[in-house]
């Protein structure tokens, strides 16, 4: 892939686009896959810049797979996103390596606030 490469796990198409819809604007190619299984399988053959990882997968739980996903891939940067925002799971996600945590629902200038903070 040419450009800058970020990768979206999360359950949800709208969530997606979303997502995508903003990235693509700030200069990003985006990928994005709707089960865990897909993405960690992306991730041993390619290593995007960025990840957005949703904490709540139908095949499994983002927060049990990102301390596997940081050992791999230590330098990228994870921004978990989930519907659940009670303080416990943002701690968990913060602890295991993520460089963020994006509640859900959010919009594109939510979105686009965050990649400025990323990219400066």
């Amino acid at each position: 892939m040419k450009g800058p490469c970020i990768l979206i796990i999360d359950d949800e198409p709208d969530i997606c686009r979303l997502l995508q819809l903003s990235l693509v604007r700030h200069g990003y190619t985006v990928k994005y896959v709707h089960r865990l299984g897909e993405g960690l399988q992306y991730l041993q053959q390619q290593q995007p810049d960025l990840l957005f990882l949703d904490i709540h997968l139908p095949d499994g739980s983002g927060l049990d797979a990102l301390p596997i996903i940081k050992k791999n891939c230590p330098t990228l940067q994870v921004i978990t996103i989930s519907a659940y925002d009670n303080g416990l799971e943002k701690q968990k996600a913060l602890s295991s390596g993520a460089a963020f945590f994006l509640a859900k629902p959010f919009s594109v200038k939510h979105v686009d606030e965050l990649i400025g903070s990323i990219k400066s």
